[in-house]
């Protein structure tokens, strides 16, 4: 697979992974208990449990792939780190009289 076909499949994981997390977070009563925790009867509901399972799955999903993705790719990631900098620094850099 090339690096640019593994960020497509990275992106699409973390996308599957987002969609989870808003599903899970929209059930009713998420959030509301102290501090801004789940009360436990909420946790304990068919549809949290669901909503939860299918969370942890896309967010295992991803970290799985991530620790193949930045051994197989350390060269690549390394040499966009090192555009973003310089491209950053390009755009921070101020000229002394």
């Amino acid at each position: 697979m090339s690096f640019a076909a593994a960020k497509a499949v990275q992106a699409e994981l973390e996308r599957a992974r987002d969609d989870a997390s808003r599903a899970l977070n929209a059930i009713a009563g998420v959030g509301t208990g102290a501090m801004g925790l789940t009360p436990d009867g909420i946790k304990a509901s068919p549809d949290y449990r669901a909503a939860r399972r299918a969370y942890d799955q896309r967010h295992a999903d991803l970290a799985a792939f991530n620790a193949r993705f930045v051994k197989q790719y350390a060269t690549e990631l390394a040499a966009e780190r090192a555009a973003r900098r310089q491209a950053a620094s390009k755009g921070n850099h101020h000229d002394h009289a």
